[in-house]
């Protein structure tokens, strides 16, 4: 009973400070960055080039899919990747975007030796593993 009674003495003083009527008002709704919109844009745009690549993947044979699949997510990935370049450029960025392509070619490379049986697959996957080195070590040290 107590903490009721001092509720509603709580309400009557704020209703006493609070003149009747008044209200918050909305704020004015902040201007909308074009550039963030086409930023938006671009990746919805991504997304869709993405999930259509993935659909064509769908009709290939079982052998082809997989490769299909990992290109598919690659080039969406190296997209957002350059998108993000675009949209603020840095070295950071642009790095970012080579340890991308390094690591979708890499991905795409070992999906590919999937397809391959006994020697003839450790060979490819070295060989990828190789490749993969040499590109990384070449974003190291720079152009």
């Amino acid at each position: 009973m107590q903490k009721l009674q001092t509720l509603f003495a709580t309400v009557a003083l704020w209703a006493a400070v609070i003149p009747a009527g008044a209200q918050t008002l909305p704020s004015a709704p902040a201007e909308i960055d074009p550039a963030l919109v086409e930023y938006g844009a671009a990746r919805e745009r991504i997304g869709a080039n993405a999930k259509a690549a993935l659909g064509q993947c769908e009709t290939l044979a079982a052998a082809a899919k997989p490769v299909c699949i990992k290109e598919a997510q690659g080039r969406e990935k190296i997209a957002l990747a350059e998108l993000d370049q675009q949209r603020r450029p840095s070295d950071a960025n642009a790095r970012r975007l080579a340890e991308t392509r390094v690591a979708v070619n890499y991905e795409i490379a070992r999906e590919k030796c999937n397809d391959r049986q006994g020697d003839d697959k450790a060979e490819c996957l070295s060989r990828a593993g190789a490749e993969e080195s040499k590109a990384r070590a070449g974003i190291r040290t720079g152009p």
